[in-house]
C-alpha cells in the first residue's frame, strides 16, 4: 500500500487566518499600551526631579569648591530655575560669571493639587515653590543655604487628577542638604518618604 501525501501548492494566509492573527495583536496592544503610558509617566517624573534635585546639590558643591555664592532663583509660573555661580558674592549676574537656566522638561511642572497639602516637617504648604520670603535659595562657601525650604514636581498628566507621583524637594538652612522625596497618600505621620 502507498501512502499519498496531497501536496497543496497554495501559499500564503486565508482571510480567517488573517483576521484572527490581527484581532491576537490588538488584543496584547491594547492591555499593553496603558501599562507603557505609566510606565512612561513614572519615568518621565523620577528622572526630572532627580535632575533637580542634582543641580542643588551640584550648585551646593559648586558653593565650596570655588569659595563663593551659587544663588538658585525659581521662577514656578514659567516652570524654570536658573543657577548663578556668584563669584563676587553680590547676588546678581555680572560679566564673567556662570549663570544657567534650566527649564522642567518630560511634562513637568512645579505644582502640586489640593487647595493644600503638607509638607515634609507636616507644615500646611500652599505654594509650589518656598523658599523663605522669596523664590530665590543661596548656597554659601560652607554649604549652607540662606533658607529652608521646599518645592514640588509632578507630571502635567496627574495636574486636576491626584498626587500620585508628586515628588518635593526639600532644603535645609543649616547643611544645605537637599533630600528628594515621594509623596505617598495615607502614611502617617507624614505622607512623605
Amino acid at each position: 500500500m502507498k501512502l499519498e501525501i496531497a501536496m497543496n501548492n497554495e501559499q500564503g494566509l486565508t482571510l480567517v487566518e488573517l483576521i484572527t492573527t490581527m484581532a491576537i495583536v490588538l488584543i496584547l496592544a491594547s492591555t499593553a499600551i496603558p501599562n507603557f503610558s505609566n510606565w512612561r509617566t513614572n519615568y518621565q517624573i523620577r528622572s526630572e526631579s532627580n535632575r533637580v534635585h542634582m543641580n542643588l546639590r551640584v550648585a551646593r558643591m559648586t558653593a565650596i569648591k570655588n569659595n563663593n555664592d551659587v544663588v538658585v532663583t525659581f521662577l514656578p509660573a514659567s516652570h524654570t530655575y536658573s543657577i548663578l555661580d556668584d563669584t563676587n558674592n553680590n547676588g546678581t549676574a555680572d560679566t564673567g560669571e556662570t549663570l544657567k537656566s534650566v527649564v522642567l522638561e518630560n511634562h513637568v511642572r512645579f505644582g502640586f493639587n489640593g487647595p493644600s497639602i503638607t509638607d515634609m516637617d507636616n507644615n500646611t504648604v500652599t505654594e509650589t515653590v518656598k523658599m523663605g520670603p522669596s523664590d530665590i535659595v543661596t548656597f554659601d562657601a560652607r554649604g549652607q543655604a540662606s533658607v529652608s525650604g521646599v518645592l514640588f514636581l509632578i507630571h502635567e498628566d496627574d495636574l486636576a487628577v491626584g498626587n500620585y507621583r508628586l515628588r518635593g524637594i526639600s532644603i535645609i538652612q543649616a547643611t544645605g542638604a537637599a533630600e528628594l522625596w515621594e509623596y505617598r497618600a495615607g502614611l502617617s505621620p507624614i505622607p512623605w518618604e
